[in-house]
């Protein structure tokens, strides 16, 4: 097992919520350090940025790393095909050019802020061009190098931040540099037709003024009261169990004070509490999720949770040998369509395969029907679903719509039937 990872309190993966919550330093800092991991998907986030820096290497093939364990994660033949062939092929494209030079997992400093490093996975200079390269592998909200934020463009602080630092820890190899090219690399998320590559293409000068800026949240994150800020850069901090933002609804049950029942109905005032209710029971699902990680990691290093303790999981049954058993049961007087069962991949499997490859499954081989209607955040809704009343107001406005064309029709041409 490789040794724990150090981490640095304004490291460049938390830069984007350092910058919007300075606060968040000081209460992490309060968490033990083995407890800030987010989650067993940062197990294999770690298992495949390591597989990424054999294969890049060549120390090992695509084929030879399936089954491999690092750490406590195994690598799979789908994470292979999903995630580690497309980033690999694309950096491969990259390493192909002409003298180009590249750093691997690689340290680097930040200016001006005593103890900040971070670790870049990918540094990759192509003349006067600096690529540098992060690998996201996670298959959630999908990450960009540049956003737009109001009528702003803005460039992701966890890209600006290695920018900075390459360029302050490595001067001989950034000497001469014209461009800055940031990219992230991230095969999968829940956008089933998002690119893999987000990119955007700096100045020096840009990494100055965030050199300025960064130091700035970070001087603020080490006064006495800087800000506290919820949004989505809350989503891998480990701070939020005792973050005010995050705690103080759960005790706010004032939100579901409605009227008397001598007073008069108010349906907006009804409905603004259901609304209020279940971003209550939002925030507990969040909380009780990072409460249970860190309990079970805590009760696993050892030390005691009062009232809780860890519990065998349910027994799973798994054949010795599969080959053996399949003879042993052929023998026994079953068939072969009795032991095996072959089934097809689902259409979103066989798409991202298809999409690491490059290729595009055709959409007249998928039938799509929805099961129903299911209630989500309205920032989330894909395809929003018509309440009975705007129905109503909807075709209300077609009739009067498709009345008034009829009138003037009728009007025009002095003859013809209008609708009564």
């Amino acid at each position: 097992m490789n040794a724990p990872i150090e981490h640095s309190r304004f490291g460049g993966s938390g830069a984007p919520r350092i910058m919007r919550c300075p606060r968040s330093v000081q209460l992490i800092e309060k968490v033990p350090a083995y407890l800030r991991k987010s989650s067993t998907y940062a197990d294999r986030g770690t298992a495949l940025h390591a597989a990424m820096a054999l294969l890049i290497e060549n120390e090992c093939s695509l084929a030879g790393i399936v089954g491999e364990k690092i750490d406590s994660y195994v690598i799979t033949l789908d994470d292979v095909e999903n995630a580690l062939r497309p980033v690999l092929t694309y950096v491969e494209t990259l390493l192909d050019h002409p003298g180009a030079e590249y750093f691997l997992e690689r340290r680097v400093f930040f200016p001006t802020i005593p103890g900040a490093f971070g670790t870049c996975d990918l540094i990759v200079r192509i003349g006067s061009a600096v690529h540098i390269i992060d690998f996201k592998f996670g298959t959630g909200v999908r990450v960009l190098a540049l956003y737009a934020v109001g009528a702003e463009d803005v460039v992701n602080a966890q890209l600006m931040f290695y920018g900075a630092a390459v360029r302050h820890s490595m001067p001989k190899f950034f000497a001469g540099v014209d461009n800055i090219v940031l990219t992230i690399l991230q095969p999968m998320s829940i956008e089933p037709d998002a690119e893999m590559v987000s990119s955007v293409e700096i100045i020096p000068t840009e990494l100055d003024e965030f050199i300025a800026i960064y130091r700035a949240a970070c001087e603020e994150a080490v006064s006495e009261a800087p800000r506290l800020e919820r949004g989505a850069w809350c989503r891998f901090c480990a701070a939020r169990l005792i973050c005010p933002k995050h705690t103080a609804p759960l005790l706010d049950l004032a939100k579901f004070m409605v009227p008397t029942p001598r007073a008069p109905i108010d349906k907006e005032g009804y409905l603004q509490a259901l609304a209020a209710g279940l971003d209550l029971v939002d925030a507990i699902k969040e909380v009780r999720t990072a409460l249970h990680d860190q309990a079970k990691r805590a009760l696993e290093n050892g030390d005691c949770v009062p009232g809780y303790a860890l519990s065998a999981g349910r027994a799973e049954r798994h054949w010795h040998d599969e080959s053996a058993a399949t003879a042993a049961l052929l023998h026994l007087g079953l068939t072969r369509d009795d032991i095996v069962a072959e089934t097809m991949r689902s259409p979103k499997q066989i798409e991202i395969r298809a999409k690491a490859r490059g290729l595009k499954v055709l959409p007249e081989l998928i039938d799509s029907r929805r099961s129903g209607v299911s209630l989500v955040r309205s920032e989330n809704a894909r395809a929003p679903v018509p309440g009975r009343g705007e129905i109503v107001r909807q075709l209300s406005e077609e009739a009067e719509a498709l009345l008034r064309r009829r009138g003037t029709e009728t009007r025009r041409g002095g003859g013809g039937r209008a609708i009564p």
